[in-house]
Parts: structure tokens; C-alpha cells; sequence
């Protein structure tokens, strides 16, 4: 194998399928990057058997051939190569070494063979649906935050992919909290996956800003996304998603608009005194066009006013204050809209206009 690209399309590759090596495997050749030199393009390949990124850039091949090298190694060399150098240069030798050369710099590491290395596995696809770059990437910003990160319930760690109506409905649940994402499509069919949280995480730094239109297939088991630079295939999650849709249906006596910047301001401060460590709730009194905010712990007392539209009856409710700061974190409107009903029912936080998102948070019992 021999082949010339630039150095650039090189690092960007190699950042992109590294997200996908496995950190440590009983199976060694999974913790390398598979390289292929075809017609005019090469290959880079990192997979884990859960998640397989697959990134094509061009270049100019002398000779065919693949490989297996292993990635840190490899990631890291080529992540030093000389920047005032435009081409890189990488051969496979017939000792199965892999020289990488770039101006001055040479590197030579031994190299596994190809053949054994997992390709990614055909899609069937039973669905497919096409969403532009930048809204798949803020559906799932804007819901991943509220995914469970224990696997006591399994399908509780994934993003539930809700296609039906002519909408696309993102959702993320732990229990205490449910973030919905809701955009239109073309689409006129009805299914719905489940997308590992930790596919969904590596999504996010791999999806940019663009109208380029992002193609899901779906099959049973697996899902492919063809993105602008790679191709994700993942597997995953089985089981049933709970009734997102029934959470928080209830008769609401309070109604409150709010500056989004304002009350995340507020709660910020009072969480200061709040941390994992130091467990501590911020209490919201609503009365009279203001919030009262409080928040005591064992550092200290911290306490905030604002003024607020309100119509319905007053409410004291109590919070985890990380919960409402990454509702509110992810909000991308000027004013929201929050609906109390009891200090037991939980909160329900939505734009002043439309459906675009609903974010449920369950308040703290007072004792």
C-alpha cells in the first residue's frame, strides 16, 4: 500500500474515526484504525462493534492495499506532523511496517493485517428520513442533557427517535426529567429507535452548521447516518420507550413568562451554594409578578428576586437547581413559558409560541 494526500484531509480524518476505536478490546485489532487504499481514495475505519465510523478522503494512490495500525499511536503522529507541509505521505512495507512521512518528520510503526478487521454491516433499512445537519445537531443538544446515565433501564440512556405526523420527536428522559424536541418533515410514515447516548454525544462534535441534509436508515437492530464527511453506523437500544406524551397532562393553576436569560442568571447564583457534594435545593416563590428565589446549604444562604408576566395562583415548588439550569441552558428563545400546577406536579417549560420543545422537570419534596 503507498499513497500521497494532504496532510489536512489526513488529521480530519483520523479525528473522526478515532471517535469509534475501542480504548480497550480483548480483540487487539480493535483498538487500531483500518486504512485502504483504493482508485483515487482512501479509507479510514474505526469500530467497536456498537458504534463504526467510516471517513473517505482522496489522494493519490500509487499502490492498493489495506492495514490496521494502532490508533493512538498513529492519531497522535499525525496530529504532530509538520504544518508547513501540505502533503502526507504513507507506505506499507513488505515487513508490514507503515512509514508516514511529512517534510522532514518520518514515522514507522507496525502495522496488523486488514482482512481481520470488522467492516460495518449492511443496513436493510425498513425506514429511512432525511434532516438537515444543523437541526439533527440542536434536536439532540437540546435533549441529550436529560438522557439517564445509568443503565438501570436501558432504553432510559438513549434518545427515543419518534417520527409520526409529519413530525420529528426527539426525546430524553432519567426519570426526573424529560426533555421533548419537536421539528417538522416531510416525511409522512410513522416509526421510531432508540440511538445510544453515546452515539448521540459523538454526533454532536461530528454534525456542524449546514443545510446539508443528513440521510438515517433505519433497520431492527441498526442505524446509518450518512453525514456531510463519514458515515455513522450504530447499533441500537432495544426495548419500549415510555409514554413521553402523558407526562405532565395535568389542570395547571399557575402561568408564568419569564426572560429565559434572567431566571437562568438567577438560579445560577443560587445554585453556587449546591453541588453534588453538597446536595441543596433552590426554592421558587412565585407571588405578585415576582419570583423569590432561596437557596440555604451548609455553605451558606444565597437569595434573588425578578420580576415575571404570572397569571393563577401563587406557588412555592422546590428544585434541583442543576436540573432546571440545563432546561433553561438549552433554551434558544428570548422568553419561555413555565406551567406549575401543585409543589408535588412538576414544571413545564416551553416557548411563548409553538411546540418546537417541552421540558419537564420533577420538583424536590419539602419535608
Amino acid at each position: 500500500m503507498k499513497f500521497t494526500c494532504r496532510r489536512s484531509d489526513l488529521l480530519d480524518a483520523v479525528n473522526i474515526v478515532e471517535r469509534a476505536v475501542a480504548a480497550k478490546s480483548t480483540m487487539n485489532i480493535l483498538e487500531g484504525i483500518y486504512i485502504e487504499a483504493k482508485a483515487d481514495a482512501i479509507r479510514f475505519l474505526g469500530n467497536n462493534l456498537e458504534l463504526c465510523i467510516d471517513c473517505i478522503i482522496p489522494g493519490e494512490v500509487t499502490e492498493k492495499g489495506n492495514c490496521v495500525v494502532k490508533a493512538n499511536l498513529f492519531s497522535d503522529a499525525v496530529k504532530k506532523l509538520p504544518t508547513y507541509v501540505d502533503d502526507a505521505h504513507i507506505e506499507v512495507s513488505v515487513a508490514n511496517a507503515i512509514l508516514l512521512s511529512c517534510g522532514n518528520a518520518n514515522f514507522n510503526f507496525s502495522t496488523a493485517s486488514g482482512d481481520e478487521f470488522p467492516r460495518p454491516p449492511e443496513i436493510i433499512a425498513k425506514n429511512e428520513i432525511k434532516i438537515k445537519e444543523q437541526t439533527l445537531k440542536n434536536t439532540i443538544r437540546q435533549t441529550l442533557y436529560a438522557v439517564a446515565m445509568n443503565d438501570i433501564k436501558p432504553f432510559l440512556t438513549g434518545l427515543l427517535f419518534d417520527i409520526k405526523d409529519h413530525l420529528i420527536n426527539v426525546v430524553g428522559c432519567d426519570g426526573y426529567r424529560l426533555a421533548i424536541r419537536r421539528e417538522p418533515t416531510e416525511h409522512d410514515g410513522t416509526f421510531r429507535f432508540i440511538l445510544q447516548g453515546k452515539t448521540a454525544r459523538e454526533l454532536l462534535t461530528l454534525l456542524g452548521d449546514s443545510d446539508y441534509e443528513v440521510e438515517i436508515r433505519v433497520s431492527d437492530k441498526q442505524a446509518q447516518m450518512k453525514l456531510k464527511d463519514c458515515t455513522v453506523t450504530t447499533r441500537l437500544i432495544d426495548g419500549d420507550y415510555l409514554s413521553y406524551e402523558d407526562v405532565a397532562r395535568h389542570e395547571n393553576t399557575l402561568f408564568v413568562v419569564t426572560d429565559t436569560k434572567e431566571i437562568l442568571d438567577s438560579v445560577d447564583r443560587a445554585a453556587l451554594i449546591a453541588s453534588e457534594s453538597i446536595k441543596g435545593h433552590v426554592l421558587l416563590h412565585i407571588e405578585d409578578g415576582q419570583v423569590y428565589i432561596n437557596c440555604e446549604t451548609l455553605l451558606g444562604q444565597v437569595q434573588d428576586k425578578f420580576d415575571v408576566e404570572m397569571k393563577g395562583e401563587p406557588i412555592e415548588i422546590a428544585f434541583n437547581p442543576r436540573y432546571l439550569l440545563d432546561a433553561f441552558k438549552n433554551v434558544d428563545c428570548k422568553e419561555i413559558r413555565l406551567t406549575f400546577s401543585t409543589d408535588l406536579n412538576p414544571v413545564v417549560i416551553q416557548p411563548t409560541e409553538g411546540e418546537s420543545f417541552r421540558y419537564i422537570v420533577l420538583p424536590v419534596r419539602l419535608h
